[in-house]
């Protein structure tokens, strides 16, 4: 094997490269480290490699390559004490860390490894909280809402028999007859007709309260009326869809009114006031729905 393809074998084994041949191209950079020595502030003659000057050793030491007038002995001792300070000052940090971490005892993190800024006080700098934490209020007395919630029912139940009948008229279940004014009594809204009515399948019918007509005593009209119903209509269709809408109005307010009545926002959780008021609201619902059934 050639001295080329080798030589960083013997490097590898701690065995010294040859010298350099003058003529050729070295294998590695080598590099000469040399001393010299600068004169003396004092003027002193250059002195010899290996002799030492009067006073403390190795003071008039200079970096290797430089020239030795160019040395300047003021600027030689300001770098001195500039790394002497430079020092200290490291030594005093390194004292300072360390009774740092023997007074922290066990704590971890030490301080001295606490590099993070110092939290902030909350109760200082934190906004304050945009709900208010809801008072809690006392479960409504049981002497109180069982009676309103009877009383609300009743009324559920009223408005959804008054309702059901216009609603199933609206939808078309009725008989068309005519219908004769019998007699009238109060004015404006309070007025009250009764009429008798009379269609093609079924008897005359006397005595029937007669809705949605303005006319006098003894005028006949167009109506209609359900079998066995109670009340014959002889106005504009979009008359009966506003009554059942208001009766079903009427229904949801008794539901409302049943929320309050029996403490269903009194509750503790979220969830459970919600499914209270969902049940509360819903009960007038399904007792109106029975009503509407049941005048099928």
């Amino acid at each position: 094997m050639s001295e080329e393809a080798a030589w960083w074998r013997g490097q590898a084994a701690g065995i010294p490269p040859k010298a350099p041949d003058p003529d050729g191209f070295p294998l590695w950079p080598t590099t000469t480290t040399a001393t010299v020595r600068a004169p003396s502030p004092g003027g002193a003659p250059y002195r010899e490699p290996g002799t030492e000057p009067d006073g403390a050793p190795g003071t008039d030491v200079v970096p290797a390559g430089l020239a030795h007038g160019l040395v300047d002995p003021a600027a030689h001792d300001a770098g001195a004490t500039a790394v002497v300070e430079h020092l200290q000052l490291a030594t005093a940090r390194l004292e300072a860390t360390a009774a740092q971490l023997a007074d922290a005892g066990d704590s971890w993190p030490p301080p001295a490894m606490r590099v993070m800024r110092r939290p902030r006080d909350a109760a200082v700098t934190s906004p304050p909280p945009k709900r208010l934490p809801r008072k809690v209020r006392r479960l409504r007395n049981p002497a109180f809402g069982l009676p309103a919630m009877l009383v609300i029912a009743l009324l559920a139940g009223f408005f959804a028999w008054t309702s059901a009948e216009p609603f199933w008229l609206d939808m078309g279940q009725g008989e068309h007859g005519r219908a004769q004014i019998t007699r009238c009594k109060g004015d404006g809204v309070l007025r009250r007709c009764y009429a008798t009515f009379q269609s093609d399948v079924r008897a005359a019918v006397a005595g029937v309260p007669l809705v949605g007509a303005d006319e006098a005593p003894g005028a006949t009209l167009d109506a209609r009326m359900r079998a066995g119903g109670r009340i014959a209509y002889a106005g504009n269709p979009s008359g009966l869809r506003v009554r059942w809408t208001v009766g079903l109005a009427l229904i949801l307010l008794c539901g409302a009114a049943l929320c309050w009545a029996t403490g269903a926002g009194r509750l503790g959780r979220f969830r459970t006031r919600l499914a209270a008021y969902a049940l509360t609201v819903a009960a007038p619902l399904v007792l109106g729905l029975g009503v509407l059934i049941a005048s099928y």
